[in-house]
């Protein structure tokens, strides 16, 4: 007895010794983390304090809080979940003055800021010169894509892939594609046929991102993903996953401790690889057989085989180029769905908002593909050129963009690079994430007469006309030579869906039916006096999914007999 007592003894003070060793390493632990936020605390407000002294342009900065007082501040009276691509757009109009560029420091939410709402200055860093990626646009792709993808590329390696990829969206292979494109369509316009004859209440968002989803498998992989019509588990993965990606900035500390988010992103992962590996190994096991190909996966395939002097296609993939490829199709598969069906949610809303618009729209696709509205479709596959000649409805598409652009462009400043702004203030970017806000950039009255206003008669005007969109102003796609590889498709798509959907539906949104139902208080959920406004979920969707109800258009409607 005596000896098993003084075994438990001799137990307890070794797991009191261990104890105490743990405590000390996690009190030093403590130690150490207050020290270096303290003093990446200290370098942030230092530096920020700094350029106020040299009065570059910000709002009042605090020595403690920086700018977080301002930004709470701004995010306390917004909408829940409203993107904080809108936060700049509402600095400028809570300090007018600030209508160029202004610094921003709300560390340790997110780094030092020089927040730009200029065409001139953006170019400056995105045109003239192209400053080096945001690191956070590579945490935030990277559950989605993996170790490595086009837009996150640099120097030569990136120069390489896009001319790789240049061919497969250039305007005429886009047009090339759009019956792929209409095939589509077709499902998604019966989708909304049998809500417009239920007269149910539904989220347009939904079945558009599943159309959208299509139309890119299409265009990336020669493939029927079958969205819209069974579950897909690609499509499925790809689409959740981006709704739990970030790019390490967030207005909620807590989510910087969601241990939640890694099991999900491993489980998408799962769901998107297990489905998309297959397909790309049988298009590569078979590339000759389509040797004047155009879709993208053959493309990337194709440049592969040159670039390592392969005459024939070997049996199986190097595994580092399946994982490169695979990443790719990812990307292109997100960038492909993602805005562009926001955007045609936005389009349809705007179009029923202005009806004198969207009057002149169905006039003008009238005489452009004929009187018979449900024809469209026929017609777009028979004549996908005809697209062009819709100057109003690109028109549409384009100040719809500029209301709404799905992202902005962060890009890192470096050590003795300045924008120079009209007054010839030299602005430095050294130390700070320098950010195209194009959200901010199109509603600034600076720069777009009536910016608030839906005006696509800017985008048809002579140059000389007041409404005539600035230089370098619109760049919903960015500028330069990182811009937008997909914007041809993008726009392409947007056009062609619009076209068949303003001459069969009306869709006219239901915000004000729920809310009441919900007993929600209208005045808490406006943007810019607008019920609709871009939430976080990668791009800038369309709050609550735009909730709508269809109605099939009546001829005699239409004529306005």
């Amino acid at each position: 007895m005596w000896a098993a007592m003084a075994k438990f003894l001799l137990g307890t003070a070794w797991l009191l010794d261990i104890s105490k060793i743990l405590l000390r390493l996690g009190l030093l632990g403590i130690l150490m983390a207050t020290l270096i936020f303290s003093y990446g605390l200290y370098q942030a407000r230092s530096n920020m304090r700094r350029l106020q002294q040299q009065g570059m342009p910000m709002p009042p900065h605090h020595w403690l809080l920086g700018h977080i007082s301002v930004v709470a501040k701004i995010v306390r009276d917004l909408p829940p979940h409203t993107h904080l691509l809108i936060i700049a757009d509402q600095v400028r109009r809570a300090y007018p003055h600030l209508d160029t560029a202004f610094y921003l420091d709300t560390w340790p939410f997110s780094p030092p800021c020089l927040i730009v709402i200029s065409p001139d200055l953006a170019s400056q860093f995105t045109q003239d010169k192209s400053l080096p990626k945001f690191k956070g646009v590579r945490k935030f792709l990277k559950p989605l894509t993996g170790k490595k993808d086009l837009v996150t590329m640099e120097g030569h390696e990136w120069k390489q892939w896009r001319s790789s990829f240049n061919p497969g969206f250039s305007a005429s292979n886009i047009t090339s594609m759009i019956p792929d494109m209409v095939k589509e369509i077709r499902t998604y316009k019966d989708i909304i046929r049998e809500h417009a004859i239920a007269g149910d209440i539904f989220p347009l968002e939904a079945p558009t991102l599943l159309m959208s989803m299509d139309i890119i498998g299409r265009i990336v992989l020669g493939h029927e993903l079958k969205s819209q019509t069974s579950y897909n588990r690609l499509t499925s993965g790809l689409i959740d996953q981006l709704s739990w990606c970030n790019a390490g900035m967030h207005s909620n500390p807590l989510e910087y401790f969601h241990i939640v988010r890694p099991i999900v992103h491993q489980y998408n992962t799962w769901r998107m690889n297990s489905y998309l590996d297959p397909v790309l190994r049988r298009r590569y096991e078979t590339i000759n057989q389509r040797p004047e190909s155009r879709y993208v996966a053959d493309l990337m395939m194709r440049a592969y085989m040159r670039r390592h002097d392969l005459d024939d296609t070997p049996t199986r993939m190097n595994p580092e180029f399946s994982e490169f490829i695979r990443s790719q199709a990812k990307l292109f598969l997100q960038a492909g769905h993602d805005t562009t069906a926001a955007s045609i949610v936005f389009t349809l809303y705007l179009l029923q908002k202005h009806p004198e618009s969207l009057r002149r729209l169905r006039g003008e696709l009238d005489a452009v593909f004929g009187p018979e509205a449900t024809a469209t479709c026929d017609i777009l596959e028979e004549k996908p050129h005809l697209l062009n000649q819709c100057s109003f409805l690109t028109a549409v598409v384009k100040e719809t963009l500029r209301l709404y652009p799905p992202t902005a462009s962060a890009r890192f400043g470096i050590p003795g690079f300045f924008l120079s702004d009209s007054g010839g203030k030299m602005l430095p970017t050294e130390s700070c994430l320098v950010v195209a806000a194009h959200h901010g950039l199109h509603h600034n009255p600076r720069f777009w007469p009536h910016a608030d206003k839906f005006l696509p008669e800017r985008f048809l005007v002579e140059d000389t006309h007041p409404l005539y969109p600035v230089k370098n102003g619109w760049r919903p796609f960015e500028r330069g030579p990182r811009n937008c590889l997909g914007q041809e498709l993008a726009m392409t798509e947007i056009k062609s869906v619009v076209s068949v959907m303003v001459r069969e539906f009306d869709i006219h949104d239901a915000y004000a039916e729920i809310d009441k139902a919900r007993g929600k208080n209208k005045r808490n959920l406006l943007v810019n006096n607008e019920r609709i406004y871009q939430i976080s979920r990668g791009g800038g969707h369309p709050s609550e999914n735009f909730p709508c109800r269809a109605k099939l258009v009546v001829v005699k409607e239409r004529e306005g007999i």
